[in-house]
């Protein structure tokens, strides 16, 4: 085995590298056969069986195509979807085939020369911190690999039909058919491309949809992450076209970005706080929420509403599909634009998230800017800024140690400190509710300050605050 294998690092959901440097076919056989080894441990007979996906980003086919071949020579099943698809499709197949996980090649949101591997559980979540280090001390040994008498077998499935039945059974879309809404789709240039399209357009509603032919260039934009600085196509096709919504998508279909019909960005926060009200308010289910550490505390005030508990867990979805399951919770999520739902599975679900939005604006028989006045009639006026710092190799222990071993500041920006977090990074609580946190990036070489207050003049000082404290 090579160094580079020995060397590979799983972030908070799975690995990406550089294509031909770090994410190489070598590099990818080597994780199939770390996984391999891992699922024959855990189920030595009958065979392991492996749901296999992968994106439209440059080599994916490739990737998975070296990763079938290392799973079935080490005595696996591998059920190979057709053809591009999104993350989500691959995590609902793996519950309807009653398999033991599955892989994705996919670098998700990352620019366009990453690609990478996510690893799924038999219940369709993203693969908890364990098994990944796991992964990384079964390819640090460097031992040879046995070969096996039975190799697996591999076999084509169309996930993508079971899973768009899937979501018309989670959400009323034949009353989405019906409601008049025009809708703008942008996948981003991800392998979302093409799905509302198919689930939308009839009878009254039509679902026009741009950026989505397959370019793994990803051109106009930095990355495929449905964040605001990369939707000014949407916002526009939005206002011209008149449109109900418009909804965004990342490289592998999981996260979502929203557009209200006056061509306006919707924060991440507040798309979290809409789906929980839907969920509660208008689905009338109940259970606790879980949210991840940079999560808006407009749900505490919705919780308070509608009895129901919050809880929190450090950044990444492997941490909130573990407490969504064990707490039985109605809905989690993240800043970053990722939701899962009880109505579907503990797993994130951009296209599903989307439809329970416009679910959300049918039912109450409003547009999205009107509900989100009604919302803020609940839970108040909220402010939202998150920072990214590039973060240099050499800088990143040295800030790691900072957050880990010195105090935090008495107060920020003139606001007391009430209380605080270090379950990732350090989140401050400060007098008037507002929070600020301070973590580095699980995927990505940098350093990301969030703040959140109910005084939208106090962003900016309480970000600038921050960074005098961390001497940035």
């Amino acid at each position: 085995m090579c160094d580079r294998c020995a060397g590979i690092r799983f972030g908070t959901d799975g690995w990406r590298g550089i294509i031909a440097d770090d994410c190489t076919v070598e590099t990818v056989r080597c994780v199939g056969r770390a996984y391999a080894a891992f699922l024959r441990e855990q189920r030595p007979e009958p065979h392991p069986r492996v749901v296999l996906g992968f994106d439209r980003r440059f080599a994916s086919d490739l990737f998975a195509e070296a990763l079938a071949d290392e799973l079935v020579r080490a005595g696996v099943d591998v059920f190979a979807c057709r053809g591009p698809v999104p993350t989500p499709a691959v995590s609902f197949m793996i519950t309807q085939l009653s398999a033991d996980g599955g892989l994705v090649v996919t670098a998700s949101h990352n620019p366009a020369r990453y690609n990478g591997i996510k690893v799924k559980t038999a219940a369709g979540a993203s693969a908890p911190p364990e098994l990944y280090r796991a992964l990384e001390e079964r390819m640090a040994r460097s031992e040879p690999v046995q070969p096996l008498p039975v190799r697996g077998e591999i076999t084509e499935v169309g996930a993508l039909e079971a899973y768009l039945e899937r979501l018309q059974r989670a959400v009323s879309v034949e009353a989405v058919h019906k409601a008049g809404f025009t809708v703008i789709a942008d996948p981003l240039y991800g392998a979302a491309a093409g799905l509302l399209p198919q689930l939308l357009n009839g009878d009254l509603t039509s679902c026009v949809e741009i950026n989505s032919a397959h370019n793994p260039l990803f051109p106009g934009i930095s990355q495929p992450e449905p964040v605001e600085r990369n939707l000014g196509k949407l916002q526009r096709a939005v206002v011209d076209g008149r449109a109900t919504l418009g909804l965004a998508f990342d490289g592998d279909g999981d996260r979502v970005g929203v557009v209200d019909e006056r061509g306006r960005y919707v924060s991440t926060q507040y798309v979290f706080a809409l789906l929980a009200y839907y969920l509660l308010e208008l689905r009338g289910v109940r259970g606790p929420i879980v949210r991840s550490v940079n999560g808006t505390a407009m749900l505490d005030r919705l919780a308070l509403r509608y009895g129901v508990a919050v809880v929190e867990t450090p950044n990444g979805f492997p941490y909130l599909a573990r407490a969504m399951q064990e707490h039985n919770a109605i809905l989690a999520g993240e800043e970053s634009g990722s939701f899962a739902v009880s109505l579907h599975l503990p797993e994130r679900d951009g296209v599903l998230s989307g439809l329970l939005l416009l679910d959300l604006i049918r039912l109450r028989r409003r547009s999205l800017s009107q509900v989100l006045e009604e919302l803020r009639g609940i839970v108040g006026d909220w402010a939202y800024r998150r920072l990214d710092l590039p973060m240099r190799p050499e800088w990143r222990e040295e800030v790691r140690a900072r957050l880990q071993g010195e105090p935090g500041p008495a107060s920020l920006a003139g606001l007391a400190v009430v209380d605080e977090s270090r379950i990732d990074g350090v989140k401050l609580y400060l007098e008037n509710g507002a929070w600020v946190l301070v973590r580095l990036s699980g995927t990505e070489p940098l350093l990301r300050v969030y703040v959140e207050t109910p005084v939208p003049g106090q962003v900016d000082r309480l970000l600038a605050g921050a960074r005098e404290w961390l001497g940035l």
